[in-house]
This record gives structure tokens, C-alpha cells and sequence, in this order.
């Protein structure tokens, strides 16, 4: 139980700036969150007794863990250009030593192995930064069933891949707009947004708005209009790469008037496989399938890799299935496990190692008008967002260079419905 208590010292937040960490108290209306933990989960107690000597050294070693956590290099501090590889080398030697020094867990110990998987997590992202990419990858987030995970996963990675330093714009390619609300942007109607780029060729850059909680990261929103943006497109020239077009020139605006490039774009899809969807797999160069860990989500899988085919066949040879993440994963059933075993079976280079586990925190963050990782950083659910962005950022990009050109790029050439 001691060793519980060192472990669960790591479940306070702690801020990407590098600086102490602290406990943040629940939300408004939260009851039941993680910070209220009991005694018997609070460093160096057991249920009905008072700290004994050994519990007492287990809590004052993490305390003594956790400063030295906090004194990791800032990512996001001034430092010489010399002594910049030097420094990110004793960083990283620090980050291991202090994973090394976590308490030991095991299967017979669950929640113990669950607060080590944290912590751990916690000690190596903290204030570091991602490695950008030599040009903007763009990423259609797809999956024809409702409820796997697609929204979610494509702000929260969005916010991470942001607060790891870069350049991220999201494309909310949905008429829900949900993508919207979770990044904090207005999206009434009447808010320029999507549909007007999509149906009235508007500049993209009069739309997109910054989100107020995460530096760095941009949305195009969706409003109500975009619902029937389906039938508007039908009668339109090149309808399935006006999204293409559309975000190659704010590309080029950008980089007229002196802002920071892009490295990432993500465009979230509705559940289906519309007109809104083949826009998205036009513009994009990799594809990233959220797959829930439930047997329906298999069965949707098969007819939306017969999609991506036909894209690939007669509207964008160069996309590919890049990345698969497994979301809502419950450790405690079988039925999650066989689910995950499967996918990594026939999918073992794009099935990222990370999992993405049920959580409350992150259902609850769109209702603040937030993510999960400005939400509750803390939480298991934005950690583990945090380590794919980490798996996401370090992967190479398929093909060659796996990325859009920012400049100059040439749209495929439209295919009938026919074709489609």
C-alpha cells in the first residue's frame, strides 16, 4: 500500500510549463473526480491509521520525485542554441531516471500498474516539445459509425500536438459542429464558417478563429448551414476538391503575409460517407481511423477501407491509412482486448500502442467549452491523448514525405458520381 501511496503522489496536474505541480480542484459541479481521493490513495496512508516511518519515507521519496520533475527543462524557455542538444540530452537522462525510480507494479496489482502508467506518462511529456514536420501533414480523422471517437480524438490531439509547440489547424467538417464547441469557437449561425468556403468559394482565412484556450491552434467551424451542403455540392463543378483548393490558397495566404506555417491540419468527418467525407479524403494525404473497442466498430471498418480504395483509385492516389487508434478502451473486459488483439493483427505498423481508455474527464471537457487536455491534464484520458500525439508526431509520414504541398499543389482531377 505504500508503494500505491508513491505512485499516487503523480496524480496531482502538473502544467506542461514545467513549473511545481499543483492540485487543481474539480470543475464546477464536479463531484466524484479524481482529486477527492481517499485516505487510503493519498501518499503514505492507510485506511485508519496513522503515516508509519516506512510510509512516511515512500511519500517523502515522491515528493522528492515529483520536485525533481518540475525542474526539467522548459520546453518553452530561452536557452542558448549551443547548449541545446546538450540540455535535451541530461533532460531526457532525467526523465528515465525518474521513470526508473517509479514503485514496481504487476498484474496482481491493477490500479497500482494504472497510477504507474500515469505517472510514467507524465514524467516523459511534460514540457517537451514535438518535432515538427518538413511540411504540413494534413489528416482526415473518418469513420463511418457515429460514437467511436472521432471528434474527441481530433481536438484533443489537435490541442496536444498545440501545446507541444506547433502549428495546428482544425477543419471542422461536421454540420453537428461539435469539434467547434470542444475548441472554445463560435459557431451560431450566421458565423462565417465551413459552408461558406465549401458552397460560396469564401476565403478560408476570413473564417478560421483561434482557440482562446490553446495557443496556436486554429478551426474553420461548422455551422447549422453545413447540413445542406450535401445537396448544394451535387450541381457544383470539381465539388469533391473544393475543400482541397480551398485550404491550398490559405496556405499560401499564410505564408504571403508572414504567419507561422501549419504542421498540422485535421479534418473531422461526419458518420458517413457523403459528399462532406470524399471532400475530406481529397484533401488529406493520410487517413485516421478511431476504432472502438466493440464489435460494431469492426464491422464499419471493412466498407470504409473499400471507400479510401475507391478515393485512392479516382480522386487522390497518394492517400493512405496512416494511423488506427483504439478508443474507449475498457482494460477490464475480454471483449475490449480481443477487439484490440484483432486489430493489431491485421493492422500491426498503423495501430498506434497507445489506447485511449473510457474516461469521464473526457466526456465532461465539451460542456465547459474545452478539451481534455486544458480540461484536466492530468487525467488519464488527456495522458494518454498527450502520448498518441507523441506516437503521432514521430511516425513518418506515408509515401514520400507522407504531406501536402503548401505551395503550388495540383487538385486531382474530379471524378464522376458515377465513378464514385
Amino acid at each position: 500500500m505504500a508503494q500505491l501511496g508513491a505512485a499516487y503522489a503523480w496524480q496531482t496536474e502538473a502544467p506542461l510549463d514545467g513549473s511545481e505541480p499543483a492540485i487543481t480542484p474539480p470543475p464546477p459541479g464536479d463531484h466524484g473526480g479524481s482529486h477527492d481521493a481517499p485516505a487510503a490513495l493519498q501518499p503514505g496512508r492507510l485506511v485508519g491509521t496513522s503515516p508509519s516511518e516506512t510510509d512516511r519515507g515512500d511519500a517523502a521519496r515522491a515528493a522528492e520525485v515529483d520536485r525533481e520533475a518540475g525542474s526539467l527543462v522548459d520546453a518553452n524557455s530561452p536557452e542558448p542554441v549551443t547548449s541545446m542538444n546538450a540540455s535535451i540530452d541530461a533532460d531526457d537522462a532525467r526523465r528515465a531516471a525518474l521513470v526508473q525510480s517509479l514503485p514496481a507494479a504487476d498484474a496482481d496489482t491493477p490500479l497500482m500498474a494504472e497510477l504507474q502508467l500515469d505517472a510514467r506518462r507524465r514524467i516523459e511529456l511534460r514540457g517537451r516539445r514535438f518535432p515538427r514536420p518538413p511540411a504540413t501533414r494534413v489528416i482526415t480523422v473518418a469513420n463511418q459509425k457515429g460514437g467511436v471517437g472521432k471528434t474527441t480524438t481530433t481536438v484533443n490531439l489537435a490541442a496536444a500536438l498545440a501545446q507541444a509547440g506547433l502549428q495546428v489547424l482544425v477543419l471542422d467538417n461536421d454540420p453537428q459542429g461539435n469539434a467547434s464547441t470542444a475548441l472554445g469557437i463560435e459557431h451560431r449561425a450566421g458565423t462565417p464558417s465551413i459552408y461558406e468556403v465549401l458552397v460560396d468559394g469564401a476565403p478560408m482565412h476570413g473564417a478560421v478563429q483561434e482557440s482562446p484556450e490553446v495557443p496556436g491552434l486554429w478551426c474553420l467551424p461548422a455551422t447549422i448551414d453545413l447540413s445542406g451542403a450535401e445537396i448544394e455540392l451535387v450541381s457544383m463543378v470539381a465539388r469533391e476538391t473544393r475543400l482541397r483548393t480551398a485550404l491550398e490558397q490559405y496556405l499560401q495566404w499564410r505564408s504571403d503575409n508572414g504567419h507561422e506555417p501549419i504542421d498540422y491540419v485535421f479534418v473531422d468527418c461526419p458518420p458517413s460517407l457523403g459528399l462532406l467525407t470524399v471532400n475530406a479524403f481529397v484533401v488529406a494525404r493520410e487517413v485516421l481511423i478511431p476504432i472502438q473497442c466493440e464489435y460494431y466498430a469492426l464491422e464499419g471498418l471493412s466498407q470504409l477501407l473499400k471507400t479510401i480504395d475507391l478515393i485512392q483509385a479516382h480522386l487522390n492516389p497518394a492517400l493512405e491509412v496512416s494511423t488506427i487508434l483504439l478508443t474507449m478502451y475498457d482494460a477490464r473486459t475480454n471483449l475490449a482486448q480481443q477487439v484490440a488483439d484483432e486489430v493489431r493483427t491485421h493492422f500491426p505498423e498503423r495501430t498506434l500502442r497507445t489506447t485511449v481508455p473510457r474516461s469521464v474527464r473526457i466526456s465532461e471537457a465539451p460542456s465547459y467549452g474545452q478539451t481534455v487536455m486544458t480540461y484536466d491534464a492530468g487525467s488519464s484520458g488527456a495522458l494518454a491523448y498527450l502520448e498518441a500525439a507523441r506516437e503521432l508526431a514521430e511516425r513518418a509520414a506515408p509515401g514520400a514525405g507522407g504531406t501536402i504541398e503548401t505551395v503550388g499543389a495540383t487538385a486531382a482531377p474530379a471524378a464522376t458520381q458515377e465513378d464514385m
